[in-house]
Formats: structure tokens, C-alpha cells, sequence
């Protein structure tokens, strides 16, 4: 399935150069997440970065921009949480002067960068660039360092709403493109079959002109229920 190797090599702020300014120390009271957070699950078990962060401090800085009279989180929001577990008063940022647009694919490839969304979450996240954003599946790959058929593929694992997602992790399963597959498949009635979000819908046509008007009425009534079952236009 495909995803690029080289990925892990990318430096977030590098990607990005020419966006940032140098980086400050910001109240953290002035500090607040973003509402459009990839992350959905998990965003407030910091204990690890607690742990790190008081040996160590913080080791990045988070990124931030403007947002009226307050900074909103672009990337770090898990290190701002610790932060504020810590009994900080100021965090080191970077304030970014790059659009909410571009802060979104930011934040996306921070936490994919780190591998810590799993891919019920990143899968959402492409699914709001590709209809909302109106990327295409190759530009949402250019993003990510994904191939284009991974992207397609986290895009049909994004059908999954919410609950059955946080269902199925609380019993202890692993939430892997494989697993999550299984579920969609189980959810969607599709049994064993392989998911394929490459394959467009084809409409399938039937003569029936040489059978009777009984006789086409039952067989429609019989291939209906096969034909929703399997996206198939008649």
C-alpha cells in the first residue's frame, strides 16, 4: 500500500520556509486549539510529554498564527496540553503568517510526520481536502508523501463515522488500514470483499425486451436488493 519512504526525512518548518517568522515566547492563556485539528483521538493523553518535558523542557517549539486577539495552535497541540499540565506559564512558538488553508495541510503532515494519527484520522482529514479543499487525490498525496492509491484508499476508510471507530478501539483492536478495512466491509455489508477506491461505478444495463411484463417484473424485483447491495446503476 504504498506510502513514500521518504517522508520521515521532511522538516515541517523547512517545508514551509518563508512562512514563519522567528520563534517567541507566548502566554499560554493567549494560546487556544484549533477547532480543525486532525487529531481526534487521544489529544489530551500527554502523560509521555509531561514526563519528557519536565526532564528536558521542550525540545520544538510549537507553531502558531494569529487568530484576532489570540494564537491558534497549527501544529503542537499536545505539547501546549502538556504544557499546561506542567503548570507552564509561557511556551516556545514559531508564528506562522501562512493561510488557515495551508495551516490545515500543516498540521496534517506534523502528525503524520510523527505517525500519530491513525488512519480513521488521516483518512478524514483527506476526505476534507478533497471535498472541501477540492484537492486532488495526487496533490493530497504530494502533501502526505503518500501514492495517489493509498490516499484513495484512506479516503473509503474515512466512511466509518465516529462511533463505530471509538466502538471498535475501545475493545482493544488495532486501528489499522487492514482492521479498518474489515469494519468498513462489516459495516457496509460487503462481507470478505477487497475495497477497491480506485474502480468507478459503472451503470450495468439489461435487455429485457424479450420477456414478459410478469416475467421483468420479478426479475427486478429479484436483482434490486443484489444491485444496492453492490453500488451497481440499473
Amino acid at each position: 500500500m504504498s506510502k513514500k519512504n521518504d517522508f520521515s526525512t521532511l522538516d515541517l518548518i523547512s517545508a514551509y520556509e518563508g512562512k514563519t517568522k522567528s520563534t517567541e515566547t507566548i502566554s499560554l492563556k493567549d494560546i487556544e486549539p484549533s477547532p480543525n485539528q486532525p487529531r481526534q483521538f487521544g489529544k489530551n493523553n500527554v502523560d509521555d510529554l509531561v514526563d519528557s518535558m519536565k526532564r528536558m523542557g521542550l525540545i520544538e517549539p510549537i507553531v502558531v498564527r494569529k487568530n484576532n486577539s489570540k494564537y491558534m495552535i497549527v501544529a503542537g497541540e499536545r505539547r501546549f496540553h502538556a504544557a499546561e499540565r506542567l503548570g507552564w506559564k509561557e511556551i516556545p512558538a514559531i508564528i506562522t503568517e501562512a493561510n488557515p488553508e495551508l495551516c490545515y495541510e500543516m498540521a496534517l503532515a506534523e502528525n503524520e510526520k510523527r505517525k500519530s494519527l491513525n488512519p480513521w484520522e488521516v483518512g478524514k482529514a483527506i476526505q476534507y481536502l478533497r471535498k472541501e479543499r477540492k484537492k486532488t487525490a495526487l496533490e493530497v498525496g504530494e502533501i502526505l508523501g503518500y501514492t495517489e492509491r493509498y490516499v484513495k484508499q484512506l479516503s473509503s476508510i474515512a466512511r466509518l463515522d465516529v462511533k463505530h471507530v471509538t466502538e471498535f478501539l475501545g475493545q482493544g483492536n488495532e486501528p489499522s488500514v487492514k482492521n479498518l478495512e474489515r469494519l468498513l466491509r462489516l459495516k457496509e455489508g460487503r462481507g470478505d470483499e477487497m475495497i477497491s477506491p480506485s474502480v468507478k461505478k459503472e451503470k450495468l444495463s439489461i435487455n429485457l425486451k424479450g420477456i414478459s411484463a410478469k416475467q421483468r417484473e420479478a426479475f427486478l424485483r429479484e436483482i434490486k436488493p443484489i444491485a444496492k447491495k453492490y453500488g451497481i446503476e440499473i
